[in-house]
């Protein structure tokens, strides 16, 4: 009985010591410390985590048997600006050879020209111009999503309208509808693959 006890005991202390220890006031925590399962955003789980190769990258969408997947790509700087017109570039650009192979596609038509006309906040305006037409109505509804969630992965842009000659231009949403309101991540989110 008494060797129980003495193995009871033991065991309280030990369970004892691998508890949270306590504070008299809260501590702050530093914001690079925090587990991103933990971070409140607004950036869909769902998307692809950047690979930590030390250099600055951003996150494009393209298509894969008509669904988005995110794919990355290394930029020179990590500045907001620079950040956006890469994005705007990768997806210009379309999938590299290899990603082709792959069974990657883009749905941006090859005569489209992305242009940032500003940056109000945490909304980015395009310019589009160049071919933009003669298209299904999927693909249209993809290129949108392309565009929109690759740009709301950066980490200043929440929201994205598009322009032609400066005036606002309606937009597919994921479901078929048209609108001129800022769009955003979560009205294509269902696009994405699983």
């Amino acid at each position: 009985m008494r060797n129980a006890v003495v193995c009871l005991a033991a065991a309280v202390l030990v369970l004892a010591g691998c508890g949270v220890p306590m504070q008299d006031e809260p501590a702050p925590i530093a914001s690079g410390e925090i587990p991103s399962r933990l971070q409140r955003t607004a950036r869909p789980s769902s998307a692809a985590p950047i690979p930590s190769t030390g250099r600055p990258a951003v996150q494009v969408s393209f298509v894969r048997d008509d669904k988005l997947v995110t794919l990355v790509r290394e930029v020179p700087t990590t500045t907001p600006a620079d950040g956006l017109s890469a994005v705007v570039d990768a997806l210009l650009a379309g999938p590299t050879d290899r990603e082709q192979a792959g069974g990657i596609t883009t749905a941006l038509p090859p005569g489209l020209i992305l242009t940032i006309v500003e940056v109000r906040g945490s909304r980015v305006v395009l310019e589009l111009s160049g071919q933009t037409g003669g298209r299904s109505a999927t693909e249209n509804i993809l290129a949108v999503g392309q565009i929109v969630l690759s740009l709301t992965a950066v980490q200043s842009i929440d929201q994205v309208t598009f322009a032609r000659d400066g005036v606002p231009v309606e937009a597919l949403l994921a479901d078929g509808a048209l609108t001129t309101a800022p769009l955003t991540a979560a009205d294509y989110d269902s696009l994405r693959s699983r």
